[in-house]
Parts: C-alpha cells; sequence; structure tokens
C-alpha cells in the first residue's frame, strides 16, 4: 500500500493548482482584451460582445477561489454591463465598445492588487483518505483546474469527489452510487449566455440524489432556475467550501432520513385501508386507528410525524380530536389534517381554531394525498431542525444534546449496551478569534461540526454543547471504540489548514470520553461531568489527544 502523501505534500500539490491558474490568468486577460480590439474594428460586434461576457462570466465565477476576489468581482460589473446591453435593459448608445475597452484594462491592476494582499478563506486536504462509504459528491465544472481546487477541499471534510467536465458525462457515468450532485449551471450547453429552464429539468429528470448548483454571480432568475430544476441550493463563486460542506451534509441527510410515519384516523374502514396502501407504497409508515378511544396509546406508542383525522365521526369529531391532542406540550406541535366533505366556512373555521392545521378535502386523489403528506412531514423536519439545532454547525444545541443523552442513558439501561458520551473542544480557539477575528473562528467551529457529522453514525447523538465545546453520544458503543472513533476524527480535523491573506494554521481537538461500562449507576449529568474531567486531563496532558475516564473516583 503506498504511503499518504504528507501535509507538505498535500499544501503543495494545492499551491500547484494556484500557480497554473495565476499562469493561466495571463492568457485569458490577453484573450479578453484581443477580443474587445476587434470588437472595435466590426460593423456588427453583437457576437463579439457576447463572447467577451461569457468570458468574463468565467472570469468572474473562478478567480475568488483562488483568491482573485478584486479581479472576480471587477470582472462580474463588466459581465453585468454587457449583460444589460444584450437584454436590452441598456441603449446601443449607452454601451460605449471604447470605454469599456479602457475598463477592461483595469482588470490586470486589480490582478495586481489581488496579488499584493490576497483574501482568500480556504480549507486544505487533510492526509487521511475519505472512507469507502463516506459519501460520493460529483463536481460538474468546466474549468479543470477549478473543478481540482474544489475537490480537494471537499475531501478535507471527508467526502469522495469525482469530477465531470460536463453533466452529459456524469449522467453516461453515474451508476446511482453519488450521493450529491454539486453543478456549475453554466455547464450544460455550450457556453450560452443563459441556460433554459427546461434543458435543466430535462437533463436532471432522472437524478435521484440532492443538487447543488454553483455559479458565477447572485441573480434572482438563476436561482428561480435551480429551484425549478429541483436544486437543493445555489451557491456563488468563490464558492466558501465550509458552507457548501456543510449544506453538503445537511442534504445527504435529509436524503437519507427514516420514512414518514403517518397515524389515520376514521370510521370508515375501507377508506383507511385504501389511504393506508397509497401511503404505504410510497415508503411511509402508516398507522390506522378506527376507534378514537385508543388516540392518546396510539400516539404515544406510534410517535406519528402526522395526524389525518376525518372531521366527522358518530361519536366523537375530528376538531375534538385535534383539541384533546394539543392538551400535550409535547404533542403541540403535531401536524394535523382533517379529512372532510365539509364545505361549509363556520365550521371549517371552528375546527382550525380547535388546533387542526388545513383540510384535504373527499374524495382524495392519491397524488394529492401522497405530496400533501410528504410536504407536511418535511416542512415540519424543518421547523424541528431549525428549533433544536445550531445555526452554525447544524449539531443539537445545548438543552437538545442534553435530553438526547438523557433519552440514550434510559435506553442504555434498558438494553444493556454500553453507552459512551464524547466531550470535545478546540484548543487554544481564543487564539485564533484574537488573530484572524470571529468571522474565521466561525468557520473552523462550522468546519468541527461538519466532520462530527461525517465522522459518526446516523443513530449517534451530535451536539454543539457551547462556544467551541461539542458533545456526542454514540449508543451502542464502549470507550474503547469510541476512542477509535474520536482519535480519527482528531487526526482528521489537525490535518485541516485554514488559508486567510496567506496565512495558513491549523487547529486540534482535545476529547474525553466516559461510558456507562465504568459507571454503571450514573446520571447522564455526572456521565458528562467525568466525559468533562477526562477532557482536562487531554488538556493538561498537552492537548490534541483524548483520555478515558477510568475510575468514578475521579472527578470528586
Amino acid at each position: 500500500m503506498a504511503d499518504r502523501p504528507s501535509k507538505d505534500q498535500l499544501g503543495a500539490r494545492l499551491q500547484e493548482l494556484r500557480s497554473a491558474y495565476r499562469e493561466r490568468l495571463n492568457d485569458e486577460l490577453a484573450a479578453i482584451t484581443r477580443l474587445a480590439e476587434e470588437a472595435l474594428n466590426q460593423t456588427d460586434a453583437a457576437e463579439s460582445i457576447t463572447l467577451l461576457g461569457q468570458k468574463l462570466h468565467k472570469l468572474a465565477g473562478s478567480a475568488g477561489t483562488f483568491g482573485f476576489h478584486r479581479l472576480g468581482s471587477h470582472a462580474r460589473q463588466l459581465e453585468q454591463r454587457i449583460q444589460e446591453w444584450l437584454d436590452g435593459a441598456a441603449s446601443a448608445a449607452s454601451f460605449n465598445l471604447i470605454a469599456f475597452t479602457q475598463d477592461l484594462k483595469t482588470l490586470q491592476f486589480h490582478l495586481g492588487a489581488d496579488e499584493a494582499a490576497s483574501r482568500s478563506i480556504s480549507v486544505e486536504h487533510t492526509g487521511q483518505e475519505p472512507e469507502p462509504d463516506s459519501p460520493l459528491i460529483a463536481v460538474v465544472e468546466r474549468d479543470e483546474i477549478l473543478a481540482k481546487y474544489i475537490a480537494h477541499q471537499l475531501e478535507s471534510f471527508g467526502f469522495r469527489v469525482r469530477c465531470y467536465h460536463d453533466p452529459q458525462t456524469f449522467l453516461v457515468n453515474n451508476d446511482g452510487s453519488t450521493d450529491l450532485l454539486l453543478l456549475d449551471h453554466r455547464s450544460g450547453a455550450a457556453e450560452s449566455v443563459s441556460t433554459s429552464t427546461e434543458h435543466w429539468q430535462m437533463l436532471l429528470k432522472d437524478v435521484q440524489c440532492p443538487v447543488i448548483f454553483m455559479g458565477g454571480h447572485e441573480d434572482f432568475f438563476v436561482r428561480l432556475e435551480a429551484v425549478r430544476a429541483g436544486a437543493d441550493g445555489y451557491f456563488v463563486k468563490p464558492l466558501n467550501i465550509p458552507k457548501v460542506a456543510k449544506k453538503i451534509t445537511q442534504s445527504i441527510r435529509k436524503q437519507r432520513q427514516h420514512n414518514e410515519r403517518i397515524l389515520i384516523i376514521d370510521d370508515d374502514a375501507e377508506l383507511i385501508s385504501h389511504l393506508q396502501t397509497v401511503l404505504t407504497k410510497e415508503g411511509m409508515v402508516v398507522e390506522i386507528l378506527s376507534d378514537p378511544t385508543r388516540l392518546i396509546n396510539t400516539t404515544a406508542e406510534f410517535q406519528p410525524e402526522l395526524l389525518l383525522v376525518d372531521l366527522n365521526m358518530p361519536e366523537v369529531t375530528g376538531d375534538e380530536l385535534a383539541s384533546m391532542i394539543r392538551q400535550f406540550d409535547q404533542w403541540n406541535n403535531l401536524p394535523i389534517l382533517y379529512l372532510t366533505r365539509e364545505q361549509s366556512q363556520e365550521a371549517r373555521a371552528h375546527a382550525l381554531l380547535s388546533g387542526g392545521d388545513d383540510f384535504i378535502n373527499k374524495p382524495i386523489s392519491d397524488d394529492y394525498l401522497i405530496k400533501t403528506c410528504r410536504n407536511r412531514v418535511r416542512r415540519q423536519r424543518d421547523m424541528q431542525q431549525a428549533i433544536s439545532h445550531d445555526g452554525l454547525t447544524g449539531l443539537l444545541r445545548h438543552a437538545n444534546i442534553k435530553d438526547a443523552l438523557e433519552t440514550e442513558l434510559q435506553g442504555s439501561r434498558r438494553s444493556g449496551n454500553p453507552l459512551s458520551v464524547v466531550m470535545l473542544d478546540i484548543d487554544h480557539f481564543k487564539q485564533v478569534n484574537d488573530t484572524y477575528g470571529h468571522a474565521l473562528g466561525d468557520i473552523v467551529i462550522s468546519t468541527v461540526g461538519t466532520l462530527v457529522s461525517q465522522h459518526f453514525r446516523r443513530s449517534d447523538r451530535l451536539g454543539r454543547y457551547g462556544g467551541e465545546e461539542f458533545v456526542v453520544a454514540l449508543p451502542n458503543c464502549d470507550a474503547k471504540t469510541a476512542y477509535t472513533l474520536v482519535d480519527r476524527l482528531r487526526q482528521a480535523f489537525g490535518e485541516i489548514s485554514f488559508v486567510e491573506r496567506s496565512r495558513r494554521f491549523v487547529c486540534t481537538l482535545s476529547a474525553g470520553i466516559a461510558d456507562t461500562q465504568t459507571f454503571p449507576d450514573t446520571t447522564a449529568e455526572q456521565l458528562l461531568d467525568q466525559a468533562d474531567a477526562a477532557l482536562y486531563r487531554s488538556k493538561n496532558a498537552g492537548r490534541n489527544c483524548v483520555s478515558i475516564a477510568s475510575e468514578p473516583k475521579e472527578s470528586q
């Protein structure tokens, strides 16, 4: 097996990509100037101006990624002036090609300014190879150097990456193993100023994985194009890779979420059987209830994400059941949809005031039923995610990770399986904020959050405890196994270089682990205290290491 490249070798590889791009800039700027000068001598210069706009668009999209922010920003401004003229927003007389050609010469000035003070913020490749079962990301980007650069940075977060020059090549080679497609929205057609929505819809109609668009500029219609193509997001170049990596992780996790859980309450046995069959065929988990008196017990046992309730039943009405459900705090936000033929606006208003959210009118279209249920559950999950998860890292908030730990501890006691608790802390984090500012400090914290999401199982509970401190609860995992997982995370984070203003720095993690095999009779709070004490042992041992709490008296 070949030796893994060292950090110096990986840094050199990225520097080679930057250098290759810098050398190419000379040719690109010369080609842009030459094209503008040719247009000056043409009677009808529309075609040349269109091509000039395309070249400026490409430059605007890639320059900032490699740290040439002023160059990219000015190229974007020039491109927008051309686009306004082509769209008819500016008159032909107002587009002074001579003056525009003079403005092009300032691109070289901005290039020099960027080289004098680069403002790029990026991460560089870890020394660890991604795991074979890590998410596979397909990057479609026409610019080969830029594609490689994006790939190297995404690999820092543990993703496997394959690069393609155009969507057609990706589609031909896609075997269904791709977990997410990161797509340059200008790569679909040959150097066209705009790409039709129909084009993307047709191109992506058979792509099953989430899609994220990236583009050279912020524009309402480009975002609309991405939305209509079914994309999960749109990022403007130069890419903020930590933010992109976080979005990739969230999109993949959402794709892999467990099936929707639907509880149907209706006295019509044939109808609820049909509804159950339709929804189950779509992969949803459905429980049916014809006896309303079992509502509370069934809801507690089944834990539905959506209730479908018949509004008019012989002995009890759907709005009465909704009012009953709303008496329980844990179900106060549970979506409730009424199944009804009721057309009275007064009766509908009363039903909504009783605690229901909306109506599904009988007779019910199968397609409408499926889409309504799926959308309601998705929106509910998104809302719960926003409430319970930290916005910067995507991990559980302080109170929520403590609640999750308590739940996992109870489960561990019932099953007899071990539970490990991990406390993680970024070493010398205050120095990062003091030296580089809080914006870059947030990127470091966000990077840890994404790596934590990548390195642990879907069943593990992951939280940001506060500031630069994190908590992980690992069910069915003893301290020895947890040590292996956490130390792999520690190594991966330590191999990442953060780059800002041509300055490069690394951060490290310290961790402490406590498990229920060593501390069988402790509370969740006491188990956290033991992990915290082990964390401080790591700090006192010089940091950048992992310690296991081994004795109950350690915290005394």
